[in-house]
């Protein structure tokens, strides 16, 4: 019997569960990969030998995202109400400021887990794919650049997430504080005219492109810097023979959300937040 997996392990978990039921799961693949598979970042129960359950943790400064699957023969034995338990430890209660569970919108498994939980319906978000036949975005401001974010960049690109997405400055410092200067520089300044202006980043993980933290100052918006910078990226992936091009958008963004359909991004899939109530022991 084995007693440790690998990424692949929890990928064939995830297309097998994906497939049986019809839905796309959120694993942030690309935050997956930064840690060893058993350094305790992420959970996992085995059974008969193989991988039955994976429960996957995300550190984002002082907030928490949890998000995880069971294989569809190991269901309704309780594998997932233990992983989670273990993942809400004292510790990681005592550090973390918000939890939220994440499960897809169309999952009927899911739900019937979530009513089991201590936790409220908090948002959702669209996943979106590129499609290129209905791209119709031409506006270029030639203007904007794109340069690649520094280590010394850090407290610009602090700024720009707590002014762009309303968050606090604390939890956006606490969150590029656990980035390597590596991941740092996996960010890209927005450039008005040589201002920064905004900031984006672009994700290659298993043969897609996914763009993140996509986000220009308010007092710049109106300019046309959104459409040019995505113009910009989405042109430089697909020259690059990245095609499959993804991102994710909040229901109450709707200025985004037209900009993105504009640009030939159609929704695929939809994501539900339920924010952990029950944060004492």
């Amino acid at each position: 019997m084995i007693k440790s997996i690998t990424w692949d392990d929890v990928l064939q978990l995830q297309q097998c569960c994906e497939k049986t039921d019809g839905i796309s799961l959120k694993l942030n693949w690309d935050m997956l990969e930064e840690h060893a598979i058993d350094d305790g970042t992420h959970l996992f129960e085995i059974r008969d030998g193989k991988l039955a359950a994976f429960l996957g943790r995300y550190f984002f400064g002082g907030k928490l995202e949890i998000c995880g699957m069971v294989h569809p023969n190991y269901r309704r034995a309780g594998i997932f109400t233990k992983l989670l338990l273990n993942g809400l430890d004292d510790a990681t209660l005592a550090t973390t400021s918000e939890i939220l569970l994440n499960a897809p919108a169309n999952s009927l498994s899911a739900k019937p887990f979530l009513d089991t939980v201590s936790c409220k319906y908090e948002m959702s978000e669209y996943q979106m794919k590129y499609a290129s036949e209905s791209d119709k975005l031409t506006t270029i401001n030639t203007d904007v650049s794109l340069r690649q974010a520094t280590e010394h960049d850090t407290e610009l690109l602090i700024q720009l997430d707590s002014d762009g997405f309303e968050e606090q400055y604390e939890e956006s410092k606490a969150f590029y504080d656990e980035m390597s200067p590596t991941q740092i520089c996996e960010n890209e300044l927005i450039l008005l005219r040589g201002v920064a202006v905004g900031k984006i980043r672009v994700t290659r993980i298993h043969g897609e492109s996914w763009i993140y933290g996509f986000v220009v100052s308010r007092s710049y918006r109106g300019q046309r810097i959104g459409s040019s910078v995505l113009r910009k990226v989405i042109d430089r992936e697909v020259a690059a023979g990245f095609e499959h091009l993804g991102l994710e958008v909040a229901l109450t963004n709707p200025d985004a959300m037209k900009l993105y359909t504009t640009a030939g991004f159609q929704v695929t899939s939809s994501q539900d937040y339920y924010k952990y109530i029950e944060h004492s022991s």
